[in-house]
């Protein structure tokens, strides 16, 4: 978890809907995401030259102010851990979340930092990859342009038998569902069999 030592945090003066904040250079900015939640504003400078905003793809999404090179790790998925039983029991009822599935497949991150607004597209810019230690990490896979909707591959792989997870990423290449292409063989697997 990260620890700000508010004395000796840089300031840096940003416009936030008219309104000049003096705030910390680097900083999450979790306060200001759920000020983003209240109001209606169009987009948040947030960390690391990242900004939310609104998507083509889906609600909003998480863009680039600021050319990212290929390989570059540019932010860590963030949230608590919770156990896929208290995943699904906190979330029975709700259905969009933002969990990120860890490779035990016994944990979860439940997202609420930047990261979480990261879109899926079938043809992503970006990539996630869990370090040693369980943490989450988001890299790019290619050069990105500055302005650029940073997205990856959902790559789901659970989920309600009649639930589709349609995609709406707009690619090319776009398979119309947020299901890794594993779990799309699985499934049809499944119907096939069950049709006899």
């Amino acid at each position: 978890m990260l620890r700000w030592h508010w004395s000796k945090m840089p300031w840096q003066w940003r416009s936030l809907w008219g309104f000049r904040a003096k705030l910390p250079i680097g900083s999450d900015l979790q306060t200001i995401f759920h000020i983003f939640l209240f109001f209606d504003t169009s987009a948040i400078l947030l960390s690391m030259g990242l900004i939310v905003a609104f998507s083509k793809i889906h609600s909003v999404g998480c863009y680039t102010d600021t050319p990212i090179a290929r390989g570059t790790y540019i932010i860590e998925y963030t949230g608590p851990r919770l156990t896929v039983e208290e995943a699904d029991e906190r979330y029975a009822e709700q259905e969009d979340t933002y969990l990120f599935g860890l490779s035990d497949g016994k944990q979860v991150i439940d997202g609420y930092g930047t990261a979480a607004f990261i879109n899926h597209s079938c043809d992503p810019n970006c990539e996630t990859t869990e370090d040693d230690e369980g943490r989450v990490w988001v890299f790019a896979l290619r050069d990105i342009a500055a302005g650029e909707e940073l997205t990856y591959d959902y790559g789901l792989y659970d989920g309600a038998d009649d639930d589709p997870s349609t995609c709406v990423c707009g690619a090319r290449n776009c398979r119309g569902t947020l299901y890794s292409p594993a779990e799309v063989e699985r499934r049809q697997a499944e119907r096939d069999s069950a049709q006899g």
